[in-house]
């Protein structure tokens, strides 16, 4: 027997329940429970209270105890798949999709230093100021830019085109990072901040040329069949890592979140550092004793020891698939079941073996027109280590592989289960491996059953007007996605998580499969998120970060881990965290390695403040 020390959670469950049970698919709920059945049980356990419950008061959602009618104290934590559904009304109803800011508003690629009282410049940046400095300072969209969005969410479609065109209102997308957490072209500050000015200046999308209109010696081509024919090899892993690797990955974060970065001048690489470096002092100097940590208020400067974002932060990262690659893999693409956002995917060209290479980088183009939301990941402060919740798109082939998809409040599974058993998990496909001695395996890439709204869900949803049209419309529907489509309800909650472990000491998973497509075995969105860090890396105090090398300091706990899937990829870190990444193990002189970013990996996007004119 294996030493089950040496192997992922759900690989340990696997093989001790291969060695205890007998094989046997579970094809029906009368049937024996096969191999993946039993390690599938220790994942399938209902989250919620059984008194979980939710009312609407004055428009908010409030979880409640069925038993006494009365709030729930810490609702994250009991009732994490009802706190799970609740976010998802809520987040809807705010338009993150357009209203939140999204990683180059957050963190802009070229930052001006926060502006200090009696100073002259205008290469400064104000948090009281409705001043837009794109590119220099962080911007909120629904703030800065809310009369356009206004006008774009009213607008039918043949008014949205000009709107959507506006520099102001284009939304940062880019693909998932690979293994070695590269973008899908190196970094270069200079180089953003010369295309975020030419945004701001000309109505022309800036950036790579567009897929459809690609030139080619001096001829424009239409490159977009033939990127449709090489997306999607036949020996690829998985349904979900094409798309993982062919969508417009955005991610967006809700104005607490966005205000705090902004006033504690964490949006650029300096102002991270100089946390890591008072932290760093405090254990040096004052152990045992921590300073405070007090965050910058509208009017009086913040002094930060620790980064710790305030508890109604809420961060967002969502796939949008383009509706012609959906075709192409032979998914359902039609607009009336999906949220259409008009956005562009990255193209690489020369991976795909289109174009060559030039001048060292490969050649890029947008695949541009409408993009259909396939998934979407929320994470919200509302406990310390943050609430982890993932929603998939029904008609994506797969979205239960692997680890299955667990939901005690929003959804009745569609499984055929035992008489007297919990309605909450949707189980993963499996079939024989049909050899001479055959085992049961998973079957991957299938769609899976249409589950039942649960009552209490469609009251929730109701009352805040979240899917409430009878059908979505193809015809006429708005340029941008409404609360009220009833696209909405076409999603699933895969599953939420609040801790590392449960409570007997079993790691907790969780990952989307499309984000987290080829690794889902050993997927858990609370680890992976806890190495996100901040480290010197021989710079010290008052040292401007080199912008060569800025995102080393962001990365000194990797993403992605010297653990392998079966087919290859890289795994990311599942479990608890190891306190000797953050301090050294030396009791004589214990020193700060590794200072936590309070689960935010979006820090990689920080860049060091320009010098003012």
């Amino acid at each position: 027997m294996p030493d089950l020390r040496d192997v992922t959670p759900l690989r340990r469950l696997s093989l001790t329940a291969a060695c205890f049970f007998t094989f046997g698919l579970a094809a029906s709920a009368q049937a024996a429970p096969s191999n993946i059945d039993k390690a599938m049980y220790f994942l399938a356990a209902p989250q919620d209270a059984e008194y979980c419950a939710v009312q609407q008061k004055d428009g908010v959602l409030v979880p409640v105890s069925s038993l006494t009618g009365k709030p729930i104290s810490n609702p994250a934590m009991t009732c994490p798949d009802l706190f799970a559904w609740k976010l998802f009304a809520d987040v809807i109803n705010d338009r993150f999709w357009s209203n939140w800011a999204d990683e180059a508003q957050n963190w802009p690629a070229a930052p001006y230093p926060l502006c200090q009282a009696g100073s002259k410049t205008t290469d400064c940046c104000d948090p009281n100021s409705n001043d837009a400095k794109a590119g220099h300072c962080p911007v909120f969209p629904g703030l800065h830019y809310a009369p356009k969005l206004k006008a774009l969410f009213k607008a039918g479609s043949a008014q949205a085109g000009q709107l959507q065109g506006a520099p102001e209102l284009a939304r940062h997308t880019r693909l998932p990072f690979h293994s070695e957490l590269n973008p899908l072209r190196p970094f270069n500050a200079a180089e953003l901040n010369q295309a975020s000015m030419k945004l701001l200046k000309s109505s022309a999308s800036a950036g790579p040329q567009d897929c459809a209109s690609y030139s080619v010696d001096g001829s424009s081509k239409d490159l977009v069949p033939a990127i449709l024919a090489k997306i999607a090899p036949k020996d690829a892993q998985s349904i979900g890592r094409i798309l993982r690797q062919t969508n417009a990955e955005l991610t967006i974060r809700n104005l607490p979140f966005h205000d705090y970065l902004y006033r504690n001048n964490l949006y650029n690489a300096d102002g991270a550092l100089a946390v890591f470096f008072a932290s760093s002092a405090n254990l040096k100097q004052d152990a045992p004793y921590h300073r405070p940590n007090r965050s910058a208020g509208r009017n009086d400067k913040g002094e930060l020891v620790k980064i710790d974002l305030p508890s109604d932060a809420i961060m967002i990262k969502s796939n949008w698939v383009h509706q012609r690659v959906l075709q192409q893999l032979g998914i359902d693409s039609s607009p009336e079941q999906y949220p259409v956002k008009q956005l562009a995917t990255q193209i690489d060209l020369t991976a795909l073996g289109l174009v060559p290479a030039s001048g060292g980088n490969d050649a890029q183009c947008n695949l541009t027109g409408p993009h259909h939301l396939a998934a979407f990941h929320i994470s919200s402060k509302d406990i310390p280590n943050w609430v982890w919740a993932t929603f998939e798109h029904r008609l994506i082939p797969g979205r239960c592989d692997v680890t299955g998809c667990n939901d005690s409040f929003g959804y009745d599974s569609a499984d055929p289960r035992p008489a007297g058993t919990a309605a909450n998990y949707v189980s993963p496909k499996q079939q024989s491996d049909q050899l001479n001695q055959p085992s049961v395996v998973f079957a991957p890439d299938q769609l899976y059953p249409k589950e039942q709204i649960r009552p209490e869900l469609q009251k929730m949803l109701a009352g805040v007007k979240v899917g409430t049209d009878s059908v979505s419309q193809d015809a006429g529907k708005p340029a941008e996605p409404s609360p009220t489509d009833a696209a909405w309800l076409n999603f699933r909650l895969k599953g939420a998580q609040t801790e590392f472990v449960n409570a007997v000491g079993q790691p907790t998973l969780l990952g989307n499969s499309i984000t987290e497509a080829g690794f889902m075995d050993g997927s858990s969105c609370i680890s992976c998120h806890a190495r996100a860090g901040v480290a010197a890396l021989g710079l010290t105090a008052g040292q401007a970060p080199d912008p060569k090398t800025v995102t080393g300091h962001f990365l000194a706990l990797s993403v992605f881990e010297r653990d392998l899937t079966d087919f290859g990829y890289f795994r990311s870190h599942h479990g608890i965290p190891n306190p000797a990444w953050y301090f050294n193990d030396n009791n004589s002189n214990p020193k700060l390695q590794v200072l936590q970013a309070d689960f935010v990996w979006g820090f990689l996007n920080a860049q060091p403040l320009v010098k003012a004119k």
